[in-house]
């Protein structure tokens, strides 16, 4: 056998053992299969099972509807958690996947949710918006002005 044929050998029978190679496999962990190059927006476990990350959330989706972006949601996170996020994609026309393969975690700092495009986008920012907090009202008094 030629060492062409040797290596398509070497090849086929890793890939029947061990199944086919995978392309940065420690970044798909991280993206509940996704690649960081695709995300629009990420969203942790701890800040999903914050209640007014929700909010947050349907103020920043629409500008992803009627685009290319889909929504990935971490699928080990309870429905209670989860419910209200596929009910705003769902609301907006937004296709999502629930992901409960090894690369959906369930520590504090794991993916939770993701927006994705189907090609890269290379966006820097991809955690979700701050909150904007009310502005405080300034009293006014008379001897303030002196």
């Amino acid at each position: 056998m030629s060492d062409k044929n040797t290596n398509e050998l070497d090849d086929h029978m890793t890939n029947a053992i061990f199944g086919p190679r995978k392309t940065n496999p420690d970044e798909r962990r991280k993206f509940l299969g996704s690649l960081r190059e695709r995300v629009a927006l990420r969203i942790s476990n701890v800040q999903l099972r914050d209640a007014h990350t929700v909010l947050r959330f349907k103020a920043v989706i629409a500008e992803y509807k009627d685009k290319d972006y889909s929504v990935l949601i971490n699928g080990h996170v309870g429905t209670g958690t989860t419910g209200p996020f596929v009910k705003v994609c769902a609301q907006n026309d937004i296709p999502f996947t629930l992901v409960s393969d090894e690369s959906a975690q369930l520590d504090d700092d794991a993916t939770g949710l993701l927006v994705v495009a189907k090609q890269a986008i290379f966006k820097d920012n991809i955690d979700l918006p701050a909150e904007a907090k009310p502005a405080e009202k300034k009293k006014h008094h008379l001897f303030g002005l002196f």
